[in-house]
């Protein structure tokens, strides 16, 4: 594609003098590279490869189609091959009959990206016909018989349990197998198989490229207006850093409302919405060079073009109600907060009271167990006998 888009370009210096010249050329390209590149998939895709839809392959000349099918199927040449020379030769015969107004060595480079396609395409070819060794896989497919059908045989012998000899017969028997499926899938990704690459696919999407080259705007010239365009490098920093806080707000926005959709908002915020939009109303009407707004400077802009003025400002009422979406958001941020906070305060001072508790009860147990003490004590001194002590020892 990148090949047949320069040579289009190449041509606007000539469309205006021999415009059949050229549209000629561009048609007889298009439809040679469609079917160049539905070639190459089919020769990489094999016998089982679908066939490719290509450009128009009709509208070719007689003398053309009958030599491009004398090649094939007579002389059995390469069918890419044969096209990418006609290609070649198409592009070198228009280029000397100044239908091509491009200089020898830029027009070099298109010569080297169809050599890179075919290069590539060589490299594909390779992967489609270079097979896993055949001695190779039949080892494979002979040890997986081998293991089927000695693992039955093993495990039963091991394990008295049938279900857990069938389960553990049945995981690894059919892990190798599907190992062995997809190495022959790998094998070969070319195909119309469920797991091969979509040719077809490709082809359409290529197809689709080549015609946005005949259609008639594929010469629009691409240009700036003259009353949005900024040309000072200073004023198009500040509307790059303008685009990008409003993106930052846009997404703040999303983001808050995703975080209080189950939370209301506080009832201040209606307030602060119409004194926002008065106030911005108010700076709008300003003349003024810049203000700021959410810690950026946003510059007015001057018209770049002599006598031409700037249609679309910067919109500062809507760029403060984004403001005040953010704040009425973090205002209802900060009272869910605020709310949980309380809730954690009542759950502290019920869990301080049962602490009061505790310890209080603690106490008077205390006080309990030592009046127990003395009681026992009491007790056991009262009833001390003191029959067998000595008159003398008393006195």
């Amino acid at each position: 594609f990148d090949a047949v888009s320069c040579c289009v370009t190449f041509t606007r210096g000539s469309i205006a003098t021999r415009y059949e010249d050229t549209m000629k050329f561009r048609h007889t390209i298009v439809r040679l590279m469609s079917l160049c590149h539905g070639s190459a998939l089919e020769e990489i895709g094999g016998e089982d490869s679908d066939f490719c839809e290509t450009i128009d392959a009709a509208g070719l000349s007689d003398l053309t189609q009958h030599h491009l099918t004398e090649c094939a199927e007579v002389l059995h040449f390469n069918r890419v091959e044969v096209l990418l020379h006609m290609i070649q030769s198409l592009i070198t015969h228009n280029l000397d009959n100044g239908v091509l107004k491009v200089q020898p060595p830029i027009l070099s480079r298109v010569y080297q990206t169809l050599s890179r396609g075919f290069v590539n395409l060589l490299n594909a070819k390779k992967i489609a016909d270079t097979r896993f060794p055949f001695p190779f896989s039949q080892l494979i497919s002979g040890l997986l018989l081998v293991h089927v059908v000695m693992l039955p045989i093993l495990l039963s012998a091991v394990i008295a349990e049938v279900w857990l000899a069938t389960t553990l017969t049945f995981i690894p028997i059919f892990s190798m197998c599907c190992l062995n499926y997809i190495g022959v899938e790998l094998e070969n990704p070319f195909g119309r198989d469920d797991n091969d690459l979509p040719l077809k696919h490709f082809q359409a999407e290529m197809n689709n490229c080549l015609l946005m080259l005949l259609h008639h705007s594929a010469d629009f010239m691409a240009g700036v207006s003259k009353q949005r365009c900024i040309v000072d490098i200073h004023d198009i920093r500040e509307a790059m850093r303008v685009t990008s806080m409003e993106s930052w707000l846009q997404e703040t926005i999303a983001k808050a409302e995703a975080a209080t959709s189950s939370t209301d908002a506080p009832k201040g915020s209606e307030v602060l919405h119409q004194d926002s939009v008065t106030d911005s109303g108010t700076i709008s009407d300003l003349e003024v060079d810049d203000f700021s707004a959410g810690g950026h400077v946003i510059e007015k802009v001057h018209p770049i073009f002599p006598g031409a003025r700037r249609d679309e400002k910067l919109q500062s009422t809507t760029l403060l109600q984004g403001i005040d979406q953010v704040v009425a958001a973090l205002m209802g941020i900060r009272q869910a907060i605020e709310v949980q906070v309380e809730d954690l305060g009542q759950s502290i001072e019920t869990f301080a009271a049962l602490a009061v508790n505790l310890r209080k009860g603690r106490d008077m147990g205390d006080d309990n167990f030592l009046e127990d003490d003395e009681s026992h004590d009491a007790g056991f001194t009262l009833a001390w006998d003191c029959s067998g002590i000595p008159h003398e020892a008393s006195g």
